[in-house]
């Protein structure tokens, strides 16, 4: 039976990545029309033919040029607008593999690791990225872990536990 064409509207399904090295969390300033001068977790949309954790790690390799793995789900924000419909943003906790960001110059004009009292001092941190900031740098993170399981046709995929 195919998917009823209405799922398939009026929705999208965003990531975005609190990469934590030691004490510090990776922003990026947004350049881009959208969101212009505010400071947050990189992130974007994810492909069609992307898993959530390929998504984030290609968004933060994008954004800033850091490449990373994944730990876990840190949070959910879920947002119904009638303006610009239901929109699901899932924020994964990611290990750098690399400390050096390189913002892109494109989407973002800077990239850096912050402390929390740092980036609590910068200018335009919209509050869902204060809350991610105090999540992923707080001692419990308190995170959904991946565990890879088999399908029934052989295949695998990630389910996130806690």
């Amino acid at each position: 039976m195919p998917v009823p064409e209405r799922y398939n509207k009026g929705y999208n399904v965003g990531v975005g990545g609190a990469v934590v090295d030691g004490d510090r969390l990776l922003l990026v300033r947004r350049s881009s029309r959208r969101g212009r001068g505010n400071w947050q977790v990189p992130g974007g949309f994810i492909e069609p033919d992307e898993t959530i954790e390929q998504a984030v790690m290609r968004e933060v390799m994008e954004e800033a040029g850091v490449k990373t793995e994944v730990r876990g789900v840190l949070g959910i924000r879920n947002r119904y607008d009638p303006d610009v419909d239901n929109s699901l943003y899932i924020v994964l906790l990611l290990r750098p593999l690399d400390s050096n960001p390189q913002p892109d110059n494109h989407e973002v004009d800077r990239a850096g690791f912050f402390t929390l009292e740092e980036i609590k001092a910068l200018e335009q941190v919209p509050a869902i990225n204060l809350e991610i900031a105090e999540r992923a740098l707080s001692a419990e993170k308190n995170v959904l872990n991946p565990k890879t399981v088999a399908h029934s046709s052989g295949a695998t995929y990630t389910l996130f536990v806690g």
